[in-house]
This record gives structure tokens, sequence and C-alpha cells, in this order.
């Protein structure tokens, strides 16, 4: 079950700075689901939490409520996932096979900045972004539940 505001899809202040728990994989899908209500196009997430925690199980929601019908997977062994989101794309990326200091090599700007939404698994190795307008997605496996924190940072 999800804690925390009262739910209005597609209100900016739902989840502006919010903590949702989550006691399933489906519930942590249906908040992505909730979620994706309020991005628009440009906007950058960076998810973060240990292995397991829950990152692609919200990407999942987050995919599906764009309408794709394909299954989001893990991106680990490849760095980008991309998905058709109406007029526009989802980019999945997973950082966790790169050091920060190689990061910017692989042209990871050409997705961040192409006005699409992406969805940035281990973004602490981005060092140096400079885009202070995006969303901090930490999610936290306390082994009964998923501790997800929400800020929007501008």
């Amino acid at each position: 079950m999800v804690k925390s505001k009262k739910f209005n899809a597609g209100d900016l202040n739902t989840f502006k700075n919010s903590i949702f728990i989550t006691k399933t994989s489906e519930e942590t899908r249906n908040l992505g689901k909730k979620f994706a209500a309020v991005l628009k196009s440009g906007d950058i997430i960076f998810l973060k939490g240990n292995l397991g925690s829950g990152k692609t199980t919200f990407t999942q929601g987050v995919v599906k409520a764009f309408g794709n019908k394909g299954f989001a997977r893990s991106s680990s062994f490849m760095l980008v996932n991309e998905y058709d989101a109406n007029d526009l794309k989802l980019f999945h990326l997973d950082l966790y096979r790169l050091q920060p200091s190689s990061v910017w090599d692989v042209g990871i700007e050409d997705y961040i900045y192409s006005g699409n939404i992406s969805l940035i698994e281990w973004a602490d190795r981005l060092i140096g972004f400079e885009n202070d307008n995006h969303w901090n997605v930490e999610i936290e496996n306390t082994g009964s539940e998923r501790k997800i924190k929400i800020e929007k940072q501008k």
C-alpha cells in the first residue's frame, strides 16, 4: 500500500517532496505509473538505491504509463534501453558498469539533453551534471517494504 499524501494524478505537488511506502513490486510499479502523470518532455529522473532496491520496478511503471506495451528490463548489460512513449521517447539508462570518470565519454548527453524523458539508474556517477532541473527518486528496500522518496530539484 502506498502511504503519503492523497494521490491526485498529474498533480506536481503530490510528488514534489514526498515519501511513499510500497509493500510489493506491483505497488512500486503502480507508484511509477502515477508518477509518470507529472512527467513532461525534457524531464530527467535520477534513480538512486542499492542493487535490488526497486529502481527498475519503478521504471517499469513509468514505461507502462506512457503506453509502451513492452516490459522494461534492467539496462545493466546495455547502457540504454529506449521506449516509444506517444510523441516522445523514454530513455532508461543504467550507469552501474561505468566509472564516474568515463560516463561522459560514451555520449550520454545526447540522451539527457534530447528533449525526451531520461530515467537514470546509478545517477550518482554523473559527476559534473550541471542541470539542477531534475527529479530525485531514492528507493530503500528494508526487506518488507520499499521507502521511496521523490523530490523535485530546480
